[in-house]
């Protein structure tokens, strides 16, 4: 029986390559013998002719004579095929018969996979697949499979470092394989039911797997770069530390997918299902997410660098601590959505809805937001310098101690915004809505407040040295200990009921024989 188990595998010959293929050169050289003829024929028949006539001596039997040649070819070709698909049958039939044999002498169905049998039929697997085609390998994986040799649970032969490049598994179905550390580079699994398959640390570059069926499939280290994965349905699945970079996902279904630390750089994940999936850590740098579903996603600590989310949907998703420099997010959904401690640096918002985000701590410096909601949203210590926020939503939202200075909030709408300690120094705030707003020890200094309407706003103890107040209504404000002048506010619009600083307190003085440039830091300091 140890005999029988042993037994080398009997060698098939290789086709010859100098093999005579007597039918190709006997056609060729009869074809020639004929234009030969021709020409000697047509030489004796037109002695004297044209130019045209002995061109026509040349083109036509030259014609014959290649086209002899290529069908020469043709046929050399089919037959090397032929005996290179009756090799490949022979070794395939030759493995079938070992493992069959194994399986009825030694039980190799029941055996361990370190059992003797079982370390024989592997390297017996491995040996064979490098000779075989990928029609081939996709039939030995099934005889596998069917064999009961694969179970993804307690595998027999375990094919890690198995050569299944370029394997033919397209629509078969196989739940619960295993196909952990195989090379499937170029494999095609198109529409394939892998089910809760274990296919961890397996090699996927640039195979092809459109509407492939991962449900529950433990992915864990594979490497996906390149591969095709359109319409794929991976949710559940364990993808953790998977590369995915330059992948195709797009309308992939992977709800609730675990993607922890997954590299997704350039991925495409245009319209896929993301909802609940885990991408923390993940790398998502330049990936398409265009109209993708991330609904409660958690994305904490993951890169987004230049992703594109546009139309998007990551409402209660969670976000904490992501980089996202310059990331697309137009007329995406955020609603809800944890942003605290993001670096957003350079994003674009353009109607993007982040009404009850929280981006406390978040920076948002040179943003292009016009348009967008942040309605009741947090944003306490935000850092928003230079961004332009230009017909945004504010309203209600925390912006206290928030940096905003020469930021871009024309015509926004910051009503009963919270502006406590905000720095809005040069900030432009033409037409502005601060109805009820709250900038109690506000900076706005410089700013640009011509027609905003500060109706019931509290700007106790703000500072607005220099600021603009141009056709801006100033009903019912709160100006106590306000640092403005009588000048700037006799330009308001309407100025009723408010409540104003002490009459000369920051009124400038009188200038000297030799006026000096004095900083508003020296003259609020000498008024005082």
């Amino acid at each position: 029986m140890t005999d029988d188990i042993v037994e080398p595998t009997k060698p098939v010959e290789e086709p010859q390559a100098e093999q005579p293929y007597r039918l190709p050169y006997l056609g060729l050289a009869g074809i020639g013998l004929l234009a030969i003829g021709i020409v000697v024929w047509q030489i004796v028949a037109n002695q004297g002719s044209g130019t045209w006539q002995w061109l026509n001596l040349i083109l036509v039997p030259g014609a014959l004579i290649v086209g002899a040649y290529l069908l020469a070819q043709v046929l050399r070709k089919t037959e090397l095929d032929i005996a290179r698909s009756q090799e490949t049958q022979a070794v395939l039939d030759n493995y079938f018969n070992r493992i069959s044999r194994l399986m009825l002498e030694n039980d190799l169905r029941n055996a361990a996979y370190d059992d003797e049998a079982a370390r024989v039929a592997r390297a017996q697997t491995l040996t064979v697949l490098p000779k075989l085609n990928g029609r081939a390998k996709g039939e030995v994986v099934r005889f596998l499979y069917e064999s009961g040799m694969l179970d993804a649970e307690a595998p027999v032969i375990s094919l890690v470092g198995a050569d299944l490049s370029s394997a033919e598994l397209g629509r078969l179905v196989m739940p619960s394989i295993s196909l952990r550390g195989a090379n499937l580079q170029g494999a095609n699994l198109e529409r394939c039911d892998l089910s809760s398959s274990d296919l961890r640390n397996a090699d996927l570059v640039a195979s092809e797997m459109s509407e492939v069926r991962l449900t529950g499939s433990y992915l864990r280290g594979a490497n996906l770069e390149k591969a095709t994965l359109t319409d794929a349905v991976l949710t559940e699945a364990v993808l953790t530390k998977a590369r995915l970079s330059g992948a195709r996902l797009q309308r992939a279904a992977l709800g609730e997918a675990n993607l922890t630390g997954a590299n997704l750089k350039n991925a495409d994940l245009t319209e896929a299902v993301l909802a609940g999936a885990k991408l923390g850590d993940a790398d998502m740098s330049g990936a398409t997410m265009n109209e993708a579903d991330l609904t409660l996603a958690n994305l904490s600590d993951a890169i987004l660098d230049k992703a594109s989310l546009i139309g998007g949907n990551l409402s209660g998703a969670n976000l904490t601590g992501a980089r996202m420099v310059g990331v697309h997010l137009e007329r995406s959904l955020l609603s809800g959505a944890v942003l605290s401690e993001v670096d957003m640096t350079g994003a674009y918002l353009r109607e993007a809805n982040l009404a009850l985000a929280n981006l406390r701590g978040a920076t948002l410096n040179q943003v292009v937001a016009p348009g967008s909601n942040l309605r009741d949203a947090i944003m306490g210590r935000v850092a928003m310098s230079g961004s332009d926020f230009s017909g945004a939503d504010l309203s209600r939202a925390n912006l206290s101690v928030a940096n905003l200075s020469r930021a871009l909030l024309d015509r926004a709408n910051l009503e009963e915004a919270g502006l406590s300690g905000a720095d809005l120094r040069a900030s432009q705030l033409r037409g502005a809505i601060l109805r009820g707003a709250i900038l109690r020890g506000a900076i706005l200094g410089d700013a640009d407040l011509s027609r905003a309407d500060l109706t019931k706003a509290n700007l106790r103890w703000a500072n607005l040295s220099q600021a603009t107040l141009t056709g801006a209504e100033l009903v019912e404000v709160d100006l106590t200990d306000a640092e403005v002048t009588q000048e700037a506010l006799s330009k308001a619009k309407i100025v009723t009921r408010a409540t104003q600083p002490e009459t000369g307190r920051f009124e400038p003085r009188p200038p000297a024989r030799n006026p000096q440039p004095a900083s508003a830091t020296t003259q609020s300091q000498t008024k005082s």
